[in-house]
Order: C-alpha cells, then sequence, then structure tokens
C-alpha cells in the first residue's frame, strides 16, 4: 500500500532491554501492535491519535536519563515535524526530561484520569501550555472539565 494512502499516521519501536533500556506507552491505544523479537514490538497509531511515551535509559555508568513525550500522529495536510523514533509524522506536544519534570506529568495524566477524563482527548493546546509551563518552572495549570467540554465543542464546531 502507498504510505501516503495508508490510515497510519505514526509507527514506533518500543524496546525493553531490562534495567538499560525500557519503553512504554503511558496512555494511548495503538491500532497494532506486532511483537518483532524477546526486546522490541512495533505498534501503529492511526492519524490524529494521541500517546504518550515514557523513557527511561541508563548508561554503563549508572546515569539514569527518564523522559516523558505526549504526540500526536498527523493526519496527511496538517503540519509535523520529524521524530527520530517515529516512522510517520507526528505533532510533538510536550517533551519532558528528569525526574521531577516527569513527575509532574504523570501526575497530570492521574489526576486527568480521575476526573473520567481520556487524555487522548485532552485539548492539544492543554499539553502544549503544560510543556512550556514547565519549561519555564512555573506550577503546572490545572485541566478543568469546562476546559474539556470547551474543547469538544470547538472541535465539533469547526
Amino acid at each position: 500500500m502507498n504510505a501516503l494512502l495508508s490510515p497510519v499516521g505514526a509507527q514506533l519501536d518500543l524496546v525493553w532491554i531490562e534495567t538499560r533500556i525500557e519503553q512504554w506507552l503511558r496512555f494511548g491505544c495503538p491500532e497494532t501492535s506486532v511483537r518483532i523479537d524477546r526486546h522490541r514490538r512495533r505498534v501503529s497509531f492511526a492519524a490524529g491519535d494521541v500517546f504518550a511515551l515514557m523513557r527511561w535509559l541508563a548508561s554503563d555508568t549508572g546515569a539514569v536519563t527518564v523522559s516523558i513525550d505526549i504526540v500526536r500522529a498527523t493526519p496527511p495536510g496538517e503540519p509535523s515535524v520529524i521524530l527520530p523514533w517515529i516512522t510517520g509524522a507526528a505533532d510533538r506536544l510536550l517533551r519532558q526530561t528528569g525526574d521531577g519534570p516527569v513527575r509532574t506529568v504523570l501526575d497530570t495524566i492521574t489526576r486527568i484520569e480521575r476526573k473520567g477524563l481520556d487524555p487522548r482527548a485532552v485539548c492539544p493546546g492543554y499539553w502544549r501550555d503544560l510543556d512550556e509551563r514547565l519549561r519555564a518552572s512555573r506550577p503546572a495549570p490545572p485541566y478543568s472539565r469546562a476546559r474539556h467540554e470547551a474543547w469538544l465543542w470547538r472541535r465539533v464546531a469547526s
């Protein structure tokens, strides 16, 4: 099938080598998930899908890096960026590295879920706002049900 006509918006490999490289989805529903080998599986997301990728990397010296990316698989014709770990077009909504910022993002996702909201359906502008505030060492903005309903209404109205 021609890649331009494919319904897949983004594809990535999740790698899990215990205590060395650990990558997993915090949220997101892949359309497909195929095991490549005992350490990797390839997941695909439809255009427009949003997912959060957690990455934990340990070096030979014992240094550990943790990061989280919230990404939207970009529909054809929309602006996108090339991310080295994604095949296809994507829009990075948030990228945070380090224990403190990553923990704040994870806590925010948990608070959103406790409100009965799906983080995949959160307004993309909220994830960008959260990313910018954390980069500026400012407090995380709350995501209210009213903001969510306004986002859903704007999506339907456009």
